[in-house]
Formats: structure tokens, sequence, C-alpha cells
């Protein structure tokens, strides 16, 4: 029996407590409530603005790759693959009338990942995967440097970077 008795002053209680907390509670009516169509809504209209990414990117657009190539018969660029983009395509086009060689050296491993000719007027696609590196580029500093031979270079490169073969395949 005191069981019994004990069991129900517990019940009791416990209805007395959530009772007392409803009670205490704010209001739920209609004032006090905001509707969903009134939620406060963000002044950011661009979903890629710094620190308001909504979904990620897989192309790295953070990260434009690309430059004209003047001067010297001799020309190094240089750009960054960031952590996480390590798929790139790289189109180079000679404008000049005589052939240059370009090559892509990851500068910290001093890693040769091509060394090409590209004749006088022509044009180069790279992309990474196919020429071995499926798994992805080194993410770092890299150096693209066009040699004119003793002739003055005359081009210009772009490349796009992503986390997929697939970003970066058109």
């Amino acid at each position: 029996m005191k069981k019994k008795s004990a069991f129900f002053a517990t019940l009791s209680l416990a209805m007395a407590t959530t009772a007392m907390t409803a009670f205490a509670s704010p209001s739920t009516t209609q004032e006090n409530v905001i509707p969903e169509s009134s939620a406060i809504e963000s002044p950011i209209s661009n979903p890629f603005i710094e620190g308001h990414l909504i979904t990620p990117s897989v192309i790295d657009t953070s990260n434009p790759i690309g430059d004209t190539v003047t001067g010297g018969s001799v020309v190094p660029k240089y750009f960054t693959i960031n952590a996480g983009y390590g798929h790139i395509k790289l189109l180079m086009k000679n404008y000049s009338n005589q052939s240059v060689t370009v090559s892509l050296t990851h500068n910290s491993t001093r890693m040769v990942y091509f060394s090409r000719v590209i004749a006088g007027s022509g044009s180069l696609t790279w992309k990474n995967f196919e020429e071995g590196f499926e798994q992805g580029m080194r993410a770092g500093d890299y150096t693209l440097q066009w040699s004119g031979g003793g002739s003055n270079v005359n081009g210009e490169f772009f490349g796009k970077t992503g986390s997929s073969i697939s970003d970066v395949t058109n």
C-alpha cells in the first residue's frame, strides 16, 4: 500500500509541476508568435559573398587563374591551387609566330607536372586527370614558365580548379 501511495504522490507532483511550468511559460497566442512569412530576411542577396556561402561551390571561384604572358624570352607566371580543389584545367595560347615551351612546377616540391611545346599561333589545353594525376594536384603555389628559346614570348593562359574531375571537364 505504501508503494501505491508513493507512486500516486510522485505522479501528482509531476502533473502539478507540468501544469505550473505551462502556466508560467510565455504565451503562445498569435501576438507573441512570429509567423514564418515574416521571418527576418538576410540583406545578403548574393549567396557567394565570403562568410555567407549557402551551398559549397565545387569550382574554386575565389581563385581565378589566368594572365597575359609577354616580355622576355623566359616569363614565369604564378598561381595557387587551394586545398580541396586539386583538379585543374589550363588553356594556354601562344600568340607569337615562334614556338614556346611551357612548364608547370609545384614550387615547394619542385615537381614538374608537364613541359610542352606550343607551336607558333597554337594553343594547348592541359587537364591533370588526362595526364596521370587522377587523384588531383597538390595544394600550393605553382610556376607556369614560358620560354621562347631566344624569342620574346607573347601569350596568355586561363585556368580553373575544382574539387572533382567533373568540375573542370568542360
